[in-house]
């Protein structure tokens, strides 16, 4: 311990002041892989439940309005809880709507995503639909490249071979079901029209998230929450536009409440977990493990599908080696790259030495150099 100018010992109670540990970063990690994992597979279980035969029908666009009006409530407690009442309502008016604006795009492209996954749900089961959403790994590195001039190294593009082999053989014909689910196939589901969906849902997803990152980076000062609250903001207008542009009728006759059931209820409450998750996955973990907890819910989906025989679902080989290849390909890609070899660099100028000019001083070369 060092003394302090006067030369006595420094106070014993600074030491037990500084011992006040943060959170464990480790267990943060762990949660959060955890709670991320549950979430994927819940959302999709809970989600395909829901639009099966026999349950009351909703209106999937207002369950989408209503989970965005959540995150936003939830987005400006945070902000509250971080910068207090006044700082909040400061940053929030001082954003401006050109600032707001700038989010417009990735917001109307989550918007679509969203409806497009109630629409692959309502032809595929959980599992088949939670292996085929991982091609947004595909679509996110090809706009990675082409907006963000990014380099992707041989090792993830490997992954990515795998990963669309992978959901190849997941969709293979009979490679996720049985009898049970052939028969929701004939009876009311369209599994072309689910896979679709969920295609385009990728593609969405891949643009909408490289197009945030752009305006995150390019404006990292602006708090994550308030970007939550803008995003939040313009999909609530835009879900209301198309809520009366193609449920209008539907809304007038039953409300905007129809058929919902403490299941649709659960399902808006992970929908919009899942979005705030996004901000504890940038700030307290990384990409390795956001990869490990969707490889984790594809096994917990698979697994609760199987044993629940309400939703008609019975893997077969096939599934089983496709959704390995997917974990495989998904977990290759969340690899971190390996760091550049370390070059011993001098302490200081004057120790560099010219090999071909051994006579001349050290400063000189130094200042060469």
């Amino acid at each position: 311990m060092r003394s302090s100018a006067g030369g006595a010992p420094s106070s014993p109670s600074k030491p037990l002041l500084s011992t006040k540990k943060a959170p464990d970063a480790v267990a943060v990690r762990r949660i959060v892989l955890c709670t991320l994992a549950v979430q994927n597979a819940g959302q999709m279980l809970t989600m395909r439940y829901s639009r099966m035969p026999g349950q009351p029908r909703y209106l999937s666009s207002t369950a989408v309005a209503l989970a965005e009006v959540v995150k936003i409530a939830v987005s400006i407690l945070v902000l509250v809880h971080q910068q207090g009442a006044a700082g909040a309502a400061r940053i929030v008016w001082s954003s401006g709507l050109r600032d707001t604006l700038v989010v417009g795009v990735p917001a109307l492209l989550y918007l679509l995503q969203n409806n497009l996954l109630y629409v692959a749900t309502s032809h595929l089961d959980a599992a088949t639909c939670q292996v085929g959403y991982q091609l947004k790994l595909l679509t996110t590195a090809f706009f990675s490249v082409t907006l963000l001039q990014r380099k992707i190294p041989l090792r993830r593009w490997l992954a990515l071979g795998l990963l669309f082999v992978g959901v190849v053989l997941v969709q293979y014909p009979g490679a996720g079901g049985g009898a049970a689910s052939a028969a929701a196939h004939a009876a009311a589901q369209n599994p072309v029209v689910g896979m679709a969906a969920v295609a385009a849902a990728c593609m969405l997803s891949g643009l909408a998230g490289v197009w945030l990152e752009r305006i995150v980076k390019s404006n990292a000062d602006v708090p994550l929450m308030l970007r939550n609250i803008q995003l939040g903001a313009i999909s609530l207008v835009l879900s209301a536009a198309l809520i009366f542009a193609n449920d209008g009728a539907a809304v007038r006759a039953g409300g905007l409440f129809q058929g919902y059931t403490w299941v649709t209820l659960f399902v808006v409450f992970q929908v919009t977990v899942g979005g705030l998750l996004v901000a504890m996955v940038m700030k307290y973990a990384d990409n390795v493990v956001k990869g490990f907890a969707t490889s984790l819910s594809i096994v917990l989906s698979s697994v609760v599908s199987a044993f629940i025989p309400a939703l008609g679902f019975q893997p077969s080989m096939m599934f089983v080696a496709g959704s390995t290849l997917v974990i495989l390909a998904t977990l290759l890609y969340s690899q971190p790259p390996k760091p550049a070899p370390k070059v011993a660099s001098p302490s200081s100028p004057s120790e560099v030495v010219d090999p071909r000019s051994p006579t001349r001083s050290r400063r000189a070369v130094a200042h060469r150099v």
